[in-house]
């Protein structure tokens, strides 16, 4: 059975110390991969996403991009020669508990805005208030032969993409800030510290 002296020497064994500290630095690096990957799959349920309308000679192309964190993009769809603009409403079913509807409960309905090509489309998640709205700025860049560029910004559901998706947004850069930060104080400190070995030799 080992004597106090020996933890002690053990515990103060350099080599013990780094190995902890590298297994610590480790499990916080997986920790922080989780939660942000985490942040990053809710802020995706109801995602806000960026439509860019370019026209090329005769033919309008169109790029929707769907982000997480507001500006990551994680999917794009190109729609090359865009023919055919449109909109359709999923109308909520009602909502069930226990194999029962539940009285006054409903999912809210969700839009999308159809984008159509020859070869490709795209379906783009908005909040039903603003389908109209959108379809109406993309349907006047469609018929304008002068204009060149049409950039949309749009969300899928006003409540969830900003409000909960901005605090997501909001503690994932907190986190990420703290973890440049602490990179950054940890490479300050070995720098001292190789400074302060090369000086003593």
């Amino acid at each position: 059975m080992g004597s106090f002296s020996d933890f002690s020497r053990q515990d103060s064994d350099p080599n013990t110390k780094k190995q902890t500290k590298a297994l610590n630095f480790g499990m916080q690096m997986i920790a922080i991969g989780v939660l942000l990957g985490a942040l990053a799959i809710a802020t995706g349920v109801a995602p806000v996403s960026w439509i860019k309308f370019e026209r090329k000679g005769h033919d309008v192309r169109a790029r929707v991009q769907s982000c997480v964190f507001f500006i990551v993009p994680y999917h794009t769809v190109w729609v090359e020669a865009v023919e055919k603009i449109d909109t359709r409403i999923k109308t909520g079913s009602n909502q069930r508990r226990a194999g029962r509807d539940i009285p006054n409960k409903k999912a809210e309905d969700v839009g999308y805005l159809m984008i159509d090509g020859p070869s490709s489309s795209a379906e783009v998640p908005i909040a039903p208030s603003d389908l109209t709205s959108v379809k109406e700025k993309s349907l006047r860049f469609l018929a304008d032969k002068q204009a060149t560029e049409l950039e949309l910004f749009v969300v899928a559901n006003w409540l969830f993409s900003l409000v909960f998706s901005g605090l997501a947004t909001l503690f994932g850069l907190i986190i990420a800030g703290s973890f440049v930060v602490g990179l950054i104080q940890l490479a300050r400190r070995k720098l001292s510290i190789n400074r302060k070995a090369a000086t003593r030799r």
